[in-house]
């Protein structure tokens, strides 16, 4: 007998709308259970685990939002995917923040609610991979755990600022060897196996970068999600989607090599500190420039901080077309994720002032057809 793909918690005050995605789902092969208000959530989820949450982010009573911070809380492995309208849709972009995997849109399409459930679950596996895999480094592996955290770790706290900068060539040499190292992937020939070998690794080395930015967690997840959109939106290849999942996971990884000091500083940086900071997207394609499977995104993750006049981006200063339409993207949803989550020195701003800053940076810093794609996808509207 076939087993069941997934146990899916429907949360909807609609029973149209449960009953519909319950046979949907069900013909898909996953086992559901339903719920009419958040309150009925919580209790399903105290009795019984679930691998995701469909959840309604409009309800009565309990919120969505207030049911995704208890469920994430309780129940960390399971996935949280948000329905909305459209008109909500700059809320459930917040969700994402607050712990939810992804989110769609009603009315529904049920082809694509089955799409991202299948990409959800996925995600969710490929997690739960990656946490067995660095159990097996930390507990099989000690002698390459050992090099891994002594440079990613001590080392770099060890190191002053000038000895970080991108003028030591022993400590990117280091970076260089050990990514080599972490990139050794043997048994898959499968092209399929062959790329979620490689996303682990990337979730990996991206997630040791954020780490030494606490305020960044999960930056490269979001960053990668809202630029998928947007590239779904444009008609982008599906190659071209590969490459801006990729990148999304390894633009800034090259921030290892930069003093703790800096990036956590609390107040303005000084001219100094950002010439440092500047410095990260050539560090990331230092590090991974001679891993074969990454050739065709280095000019993403070089690129993703270039201006699209030309007046203030870097590291090369290139200018419209000159810019990779992949890093384009990945500025505009790179931006907004930033602009929306808290740094030490400012505050989080809201998504309509963030689209206000985007918007005004339009044609300037951004692409606009990828800022008004971006803007129109939040539901915000543009001049």
């Amino acid at each position: 007998m076939e087993q069941p793909r997934g146990m899916i918690l429907i949360v909807d005050d609609e029973e149209p709308s449960r009953a519909t995605l319950s046979r949907k789902l069900q013909a898909e092969g996953y086992t559901c259970a339903t719920a009419n208000d958040g309150e009925g959530a919580l209790r399903r989820t105290s009795v019984q685990e679930f691998d995701l949450v469909l959840l309604d982010l409009d309800m009565p009573g309990l919120s969505g939002m207030e049911v995704l911070v208890r469920v994430a809380a309780a129940h960390p492995d399971t996935c949280v995917i948000m329905m909305t309208n459209i008109e909500n849709m700059p809320s459930a972009v917040e969700a994402m923040k607050l712990g939810a995997y992804d989110y769609v849109i009603k009315p529904l399409n049920m082809d694509d609610v089955v799409i991202r459930i299948e990409r959800t679950l996925e995600r969710q596996r490929l997690a739960r991979e990656n946490r067995e895999y660095e159990y097996h480094l930390e507990h099989k592996v000690e002698l390459q755990v050992a090099q891994i955290r002594k440079y990613l770790y001590d080392s770099v706290e060890a190191l002053g600022i000038q000895q970080m900068s991108m003028d030591t060539p022993d400590a990117m040499h280091q970076a260089q060897q050990y990514a080599r190292k972490m990139f050794q992937i043997s048994g898959t020939r499968d092209e399929a196996d062959m790329e979620a070998a490689y996303l682990k690794m990337s979730r990996t080395l991206s997630a040791i970068a954020e780490a030494r930015e606490p305020y960044a967690s999960g930056h490269a997840d979001r960053v990668g999600l809202l630029a998928n959109e947007i590239a779904i939106e444009l008609g982008c290849s599906e190659s071209m989607k590969r490459q801006i999942n990729f990148a999304a996971l390894l633009q800034d990884i090259g921030k290892i090599v930069i003093s703790e000091s800096i990036l956590s500083k609390q107040g303005n940086l000084t001219p100094a500190e950002y010439r440092e900071i500047n410095k990260h997207p050539t560090a990331s394609v230092e590090i991974i420039q001679h891993i074969e499977y990454f050739k065709d995104i280095l000019p993403l993750v070089e690129s993703h901080h270039e201006w699209y006049d030309g007046s203030g981006g870097y590291p090369k200063r290139l200018r419209g077309e000159q810019i990779p339409l992949g890093a384009r993207i990945l500025a505009v949803a790179d931006a907004y994720d930033a602009l929306t989550c808290q740094r030490p020195h400012r505050p989080s701003q809201t998504p309509a002032q963030a689209a206000e800053v985007l918007k005004k940076g339009a044609g300037k810093q951004w692409d606009p057809v990828i800022v008004e794609t971006l803007l129109k996808k939040l539901g915000v509207a543009t001049a």
